[in-house]
C-alpha cells in the first residue's frame, strides 16, 4: 500500500480526503476526532472558514512575487503579529517551516555575537535538519551543551538552589562563546515536560549579561497552545528572538522569526542576506494575518481556558493500571505508559493508539518514551470533549 511514496514514516493504513474543525474523514467516509491538530498546526481546526477566505481572496490577488519585491499584505501581515506579541519587537521575516526558522535563528544569533555554541536543553526538538537538529535530543552531537533541567510547575520551588552549581560547571569557562540559548519552552516531542522556571531565568539571565540572545523555539508551543499566547509567557523571560510556525498557519506551511531592530544593526548587509523562493510570499502573509485576527477578535485562548480544566481533569481521573503519569501544560496532553499484566509498553502504546483510531479518535504517540500524546484544536467544543471522553474509557477498560 502506498508504494509510490518514499518510506520516510510508517504511514497509517487509511486515506484521508476530507476535514472540518476537529474533525477528519477518510476515503471509506468513516470520521475521526483529530486530537493531534494535524501536525500541532491547526490550532483554530481545520478548514476554519476565514482562513479558507483569506487564501482565496489572497488567490486573486498575487501568491507569489520575485524576492525583491514586497507586497502591502506581507507588511499589513507584520504589524499585526508584532503587535500581538505579549513583549516588545519591531523585526520579522516569513519564511516556510518551523525547522527552516529555526536554522535561521540560530544563524542569526550566531551573526549577531560573533559567536558559535549553541545551548539548549536535553529534550529539547528544534528542527529537522542542521544546527537545530544537532541541539536536539535526537542527535548526538554537542551533548556537553545539552544540559538537564528540573520539571517543575510550582512558581515557589527550590529548584534553583539544588541545581545552580550544575549549570555554572556547564556555562563556566566556555559562556562568553555561547552564540545562543535555544528554548522549546514545554519539550513535547521529548516527552511533555515543563522545565523550572526560576532555572530556566537562571540561564537566560547568565547568558544575556554575558552577550549570548536567548532564542525562543515557539513553533508548537506558540498561539495559544500552552493556556498563553506564547510558552515563554509561563517562564518570566524576555526572549531575543522568537520562532512561530504551525499554528501561524493553521495548515499552511509558513513560519516566523521575530526579533529587533537592535540584533538586526549588529549584522552586515552580506551577513543578513538569506534568499529562498516563497520567503515572505503574500499567499502565507495573507493566511497568518488572518488567524492572528481571529485569535484576537474570537478571544480564542481566553475561551479555551474551561477547555484545558475539563480536558485536565479528565486525563488526570483515569484509573487505570497502565498509566503511570499524566503529563500537561494548556492543550498538549500526555499519558505515560508502562508494562501491564504481559504486555509491555512497546506493545501497549501501539495497541491503545490503533484502538483508538478503530474507534474513530486520533492521538499521537512515542514508543520510545512510551507515550499516548494529544494536542487537540483549541476550538474543541463540549460535544466533541464528551465523544473523546467516551471513546477512551471504552478502549481503556478492555486493556
Amino acid at each position: 500500500m502506498f508504494e509510490q511514496i518514499i518510506k520516510t514514516i510508517e504511514f497509517e493504513p487509511i486515506l484521508i480526503n476530507k476535514s472540518l474543525g476537529s474533525w477528519i474523514w477518510d476515503t471509506e467516509g468513516k470520521k475521526y476526532l483529530d486530537c493531534e491538530s494535524g501536525m500541532w498546526c491547526l490550532n483554530l481546526g481545520h478548514n476554519h472558514p476565514r482562513v479558507i477566505q483569506a487564501a482565496k481572496n489572497q488567490l486573486d490577488e498575487i501568491i507569489h512575487r520575485n524576492k525583491s519585491f514586497l507586497t502591502p499584505i506581507t507588511l499589513e501581515t507584520a504589524d499585526v503579529i508584532l503587535k500581538f506579541m505579549p513583549t516588545s519587537f519591531d523585526r520579522i521575516t516569513f519564511l516556510n517551516s518551523g525547522s527552516e526558522a529555526m536554522e535561521f535563528a540560530i544563524s542569526f544569533a550566531k551573526k549577531v555575537t560573533k559567536q558559535e555554541k549553541i545551548l539548549s536543553l536535553h529534550d529539547s526538538y528544534l528542527g529537522a535538519y542542521g544546527k537545530a537538529k544537532e541541539s536536539s535530543y535526537t542527535s548526538l552531537d554537542q551533548l556537553e551543551l545539552k544540559i538537564p533541567y528540573p520539571v517543575c510547575y510550582d512558581e515557589n520551588c527550590d529548584c534553583l538552589e539544588s541545581t545552580r552549581s550544575a549549570i555554572d560547571s556547564v556555562l563556566d569557562g566556555i559562556i562568553p562563546e555561547i552564540a545562543c540559548f535555544v528554548l522549546e519552552p514545554v519539550m513535547v516531542s521529548g516527552g511533555v515536560f515543563k522545565p523550572c522556571s526560576q532555572f530556566i531565568q537562571y540561564i537566560c539571565d547568565k547568558i544575556q549579561s554575558n552577550g549570548g540572545l536567548v532564542v525562543v523555539d515557539e513553533v508548537t508551543t506558540g498561539l495559544g497552545r500552552t493556556g498563553k499566547k506564547f510558552g515563554y509567557e509561563h517562564l518570566g523571560i524576555n526572549p531575543d528572538v522568537v520562532v512561530l510556525g504551525k499554528a501561524l498557519g493553521n495548515g499552511y506551511p509558513i513560519s516566523a522569526i521575530i526579533t529587533s531592530s537592535e540584533h538586526e544593526s549588529k549584522c552586515s548587509s552580506s551577513e543578513l542576506y538569506y534568499a529562498q523562493s516563497h520567503q515572505l510570499d503574500p499567499l502565507g502573509a495573507a493566511v497568518a494575518k488572518e488567524v492572528v485576527k481571529i485569535f484576537e477578535e474570537d478571544s480564542i485562548i481566553e475561551r479555551n481556558q474551561s477547555v484545558i480544566l475539563e480536558l485536565d481533569q479528565f486525563f488526570k481521573s483515569l484509573n487505570y493500571s497502565f498509566i503511570g503519569e499524566v503529563r500537561s501544560v494548556g492543550m498538549i496532553f500526555a499519558l505515560k505508559l508502562k508494562d501491564y499484566e504481559n504486555i509491555n509498553t512497546v506493545e501497549l502504546v501501539v495497541k491503545l493508539k490503533n484502538e483508538l483510531l478503530a474507534e474513530g479518535v486520533l492521538v499521537g504517540y512515542n514508543i520510545g518514551k512510551g507515550l499516548l500524546r494529544l494536542l487537540p484544536p483549541l476550538t474543541m467544543n463540549a460535544e466533541e470533549i464528551q465523544f473523546l471522553k467516551e471513546k477512551m474509557r471504552n478502549v481503556f477498560c478492555n486493556i
